[in-house]
């Protein structure tokens, strides 16, 4: 190997640790916005319809931008740069961001208007009619909260073309503090506090902009407004970016869909337990599969534009197992341990009731074999997003959403309850899984090489872990306290996973000796 990629690597792993931190620190904080949203919103009422005011807006967010900033822009500039022709790769951005942020603007004020309307798209089975009133009224500052989350996504896009992570991996957290803040200061069983709430939230992404907009001056300079809509080079983009747009806002589009079998439930309370579900389950995902999947973004695309397939290749591959060595195992612990983990992350007092960490716990046994899956689709959607592919997990996402509601309606006819909406989400995450993992590895030459027997030797490592888990749970009590339940849950959790690493060594899993050694060179130079 040359010296060149030595430095790359290295570059790149020093990248995705940045980025894992930033991550570890936002996704912290957003667990403790949904704790403090069970803490201050006591009645189920009020928590669910504090979570369901944010996916419709959610949904146009996705819908017109997305992952079009991330998976367009982002190698689109970053592509530009490399080839010495920075001012045009500029040129197109900034006519991109200024027709899309046009129409989204006028979409906001609709929004804001017909959100009544809008709302009524739930009104259906069992949901609480006061719940989706309240949800509309707080959504009305939601809505023009997307424009300025747009401004920030491109500002993180924007230096995230340049390789400057460590400019954008704790911008989400300073968001997330100011939500936070607002939820402290604001929230409470009424009307008027859950819409002061929202409009506090509204504020945090004002700031979030902001922040992100100081700390990137020095590039983020550079943008203009530019209303060209009819310009070829923005024509092109906009053709790479509308397969992305539509597929990322295919995920929204499923957790709308969720919330609406929520309706074939009786009582209040499954939307937030959901939510609660779906925070956690995303914790090793976002943690884990993001970081590496954002950092690989740019390099992977650079690699392919210089034909170097053996390059991409090997990338691809390291980044997989990178992420999948670490959330496999929490797929496991998730699985075993849910009602402990929920109870463990969201109840602080008696607010949270153990109805509602049993709704929640259900939910998570579903959501565990998401883990696994989504870290594939996404490593995989930046890998044709990278290439340029950016049809193919277009079409993956559109099979997901006819099997998604396909699998709520039937499992809930079967009898399976509310673990039918989280196990047809997972299943469905398998269907495009195959999907975008078939057609990937038709060019050869691209193709991730060793996943087989690493997947075999992981999948054998977490088996291992889960019976020992089992065995743990029937010797070791869950705990009468807080602070006991805590500590029994961390010496099984600790136990799960050096059992995994155990494991690992013996079946001489590279990953984990890496994993290892790193850690040993950090105390080392300490």
């Amino acid at each position: 190997m040359s010296t060149k990629r030595k430095n790359g690597s290295g570059n790149m792993a020093i990248a995705t640790v940045l980025v894992m931190i930033g991550l570890i620190f936002s996704k912290c904080s957003g667990l403790l916005r949904d704790v403090l949203v069970g803490m201050k919103f006591s009645d189920t009422v009020y928590r669910d319809s504090f979570f369901l005011a944010f996916t419709i807006p959610d949904l146009v967010f996705n819908l017109l931008v997305g992952g079009s900033i991330q998976s367009a822009i982002t190698p689109s500039l970053s592509a530009a740069v490399s080839a010495g022709e920075e001012k045009k790769g500029w040129r197109a951005v900034n006519i991109f961001i200024s027709v899309i942020g046009t129409v989204l603007v006028l979409v906001c004020i609709l929004g804001v208007v017909f959100s009544d309307q809008i709302f009524m798209l739930y009104a259906s089975g069992k949901n609480n009619m006061d719940t989706i009133h309240l949800a509309s009224q707080a959504s009305k500052w939601l809505f023009p909260q997307i424009f300025f989350m747009m401004l920030a996504a491109l500002c993180i896009g924007i230096l995230n073309a340049y390789k400057r992570f460590s400019s954008t991996a704790f911008g989400p957290t300073v968001y997330n503090v100011f939500v936070l803040l607002s939820i402290l200061i604001f929230a409470g069983n009424t009307e008027s506090k859950l819409t002061m709430t929202t409009c506090g939230i509204m504020g945090a992404a004002v700031i979030y902009f902001l922040f992100q907009f100081i700390i990137g001056f020095d590039k983020l300079k550079q943008l203009r407004f530019d209303f060209k809509p009819r310009d070829p080079e923005f024509i092109a983009l906009f053709k790479r970016a509308l397969p992305i747009l539509i597929s990322a806002s295919i995920v929204q589009v499923n957790t709308v869909i969720l919330n609406f079998f929520t309706g074939s439930f009786e009582d209040s309370g499954y939307i937030s337990a959901l939510k609660n579900a779906a925070t956690t389950w995303q914790l090793p995902y976002g943690i884990f599969a993001v970081a590496v999947g954002n950092v690989m973004l740019p390099s992977l695309a650079a690699l392919y534009s210089k034909q170097d397939y053996d390059g991409a290749s090997n990338m691809l591959s390291s980044r997989l197992k990178s992420a999948l060595f670490l959330t496999i195992p929490s797929a496991g612990i998730m699985f075993v341990l849910n009602k402990e983990v929920i109870k463990a992350l969201f109840q602080w007092n008696s607010a949270y009731t153990e109805s509602d960490a049993t709704r929640a716990g259900i939910f998570l046994m579903g959501y565990s074999i998401a883990i696994i899956t989504h870290t594939v689709v996404f490593i995989m959607n930046q890998a044709f997003y990278a290439i340029g592919k950016t049809k193919v997990p277009l079409y993956a996402g559109c099979v997901g959403l006819i099997s998604n509601p396909m699998f709520c309606y039937l499992f809930i006819k079967m009898g399976i309850g509310p673990l039918s909406l989280t196990l047809a989400y997972s299943l469905t995450s398998i269907f495009t899984l195959v999907i975008l993992t078939v057609v990937y590895c038709k060019d050869k030459r691209l193709a991730p090489k060793g996943l087989s027997v690493f997947l075999a030797k992981s999948f054998g490592c977490m088996l291992v872990m889960s019976f020992v888990l089992v065995l743990l749970n029937k010797v070791i009590p869950n705990g009468n306290g807080k602070i006991q339940s805590l500590m029994f849950l961390g010496v099984k959790g600790i136990c799960a996973v050096a059992v995994y690493f155990i494991g690992a060594f013996v079946l001489k899993m590279n990953e984990a000796v890496e994993f290892v050694s790193g850690v040993k060179r950090k105390i080392l130079r300490r």
